[in-house]
């Protein structure tokens, strides 16, 4: 039986995110309008305070690491922004999944974003064209290539860059290597000026004769690479959720300093239209929660959840973008004003529904295993 409930532990960890989730609110709207810059490591509030995502992830007595950590997620960015920058990319769990013993030992404490998205594939990896062509005199790769919209460009200490590959025999396929900072060759372009969750370190990477040694080879092929979208995809949709939760929050705020209080226990013919469609908005909310939950429970019983990573990541999405626009259109013109939270709610939800894989490509993927399709039959 699928069973989410929260031991005291659990709980206490929740509401250390919640508590500072809010106090990331103050600087939510500075770091918005001041997208060049980015976070500190730690912001002043958080001296002294633990990180809610390291006891998550370190939680021995939870009722599950895994559902706990995308619950804290949810938490924390309803503000946009993170008190406590994360020390781990993407590209750490590629580290763990694929990477040989030694590889990992030398790289275990670096922080490492993963470098997938190019100009021209998008959110197809099918169709990259950075290319590494192994040099049989140095014994080294010269990789060459552009990837943008990278996480954690700036703030990482090395990236895992997926590519194509030449080998020494001729041999060609798909793999990743790890570039780490300072490589010659290797250029870390400036922020990018994002619609929305522009706290969030972006920026695009060069990579021009980029000479790396037969060590950073990764060895990780394109299904082993991609599996680790299984675990970031529901965070992505819990990330989503924190946003629609604040923009139910402050909705519901709002309508109460006008006299609308929401009535839970009222029959729907006694309801307000304006109510109604709250309590539709939050049922919107509520369903989209359980799909990442499920995703992240059915990860803890060692059942990859390939398809419910996506419908997480698509119902996170798509409830993100529903709700924050249902909340303005409750609110009125009042609610795009600069100094109220659903104005950035709105473009962060928009933002987290292509995000880790537009939700038109989550949809494809769910479509595949429901209809049992190639990818050929849906082109």
């Amino acid at each position: 039986m699928i069973d989410f409930e929260l031991t005291p532990k659990d709980q206490e960890i929740i509401n250390l995110a919640r508590e500072q989730g809010k106090i990331a609110q103050r600087y939510a709207s500075y770091y918005d309008r001041h997208e060049d810059e980015l976070p500190p490591e730690q912001f002043p509030e958080a001296n002294g305070l633990p990180n809610p995502i390291d006891l998550a992830e370190e939680a021995s007595d939870s009722s599950g690491a895994r559902i706990l950590h995308s619950l804290v997620m949810h938490e924390i960015y309803g503000a946009g922004i993170a008190l406590h920058r994360s020390r781990w990319g993407l590209g750490n769990t590629v580290l763990d999944t694929v990477a040989a013993p030694e590889q990992i030992e030398k790289w275990k404490n670096h922080t490492i974003a993963i470098a997938i998205t190019e100009p021209g594939a998008g959110s197809d990896p099918a169709n990259i064209r950075t290319t590494a062509t192994f040099d049989r005199e140095t014994d080294e790769w010269v990789l060459n290539g552009e990837k943008i919209f990278i996480s954690q460009a700036e703030s990482a200490d090395a990236a895992m860059v997926f590519s194509r590959f030449v080998d020494a025999n001729g041999q060609r396929g798909m793999t990743t290597f790890l570039v780490e900072k300072g490589t010659p060759g290797f250029t870390v372009g400036p922020q990018l000026r994002k619609l929305g969750i522009r706290s969030h370190d972006t920026c695009n990477l060069l990579f021009e004769n980029c000479r790396i040694p037969e060590f950073n080879h990764i060895r990780g092929d394109f299904k082993s690479t991609m599996s680790v979208f299984n675990d970031s995809r529901p965070m992505v949709g819990a990330m989503a959720l924190g946003v629609a939760h604040a923009a139910l929050d402050f909705t519901r705020e709002m309508l109460a300093k006008s006299g609308i209080e929401i009535d839970y226990r009222g029959s729907i013919r006694s309801r307000s239209a304006i109510t109604d469609r709250f309590l539709r908005l939050e049922a919107t909310f509520e369903a989209a929660l359980l799909t990442v939950l499920r995703s992240k429970w059915l990860e803890q019983q060692d059942v990859p959840p390939k398809v419910e990573a996506s419908i997480a990541k698509a119902a996170g999405g798509k409830a993100a973008r529903k709700i924050t626009q249902g909340c303005i259109e409750l609110l009125g013109p009042e609610a795009l004003a600069e100094d109220h939270p659903l104005d950035r709610c709105f473009r962060d939800g928009r933002i987290f529904d292509i995000y880790e894989g537009a939700g038109e490509i989550q949809r494809l993927i769910i479509a595949r295993s429901i209809l049992d399709y190639t990818s050929r039959d849906l082109r």
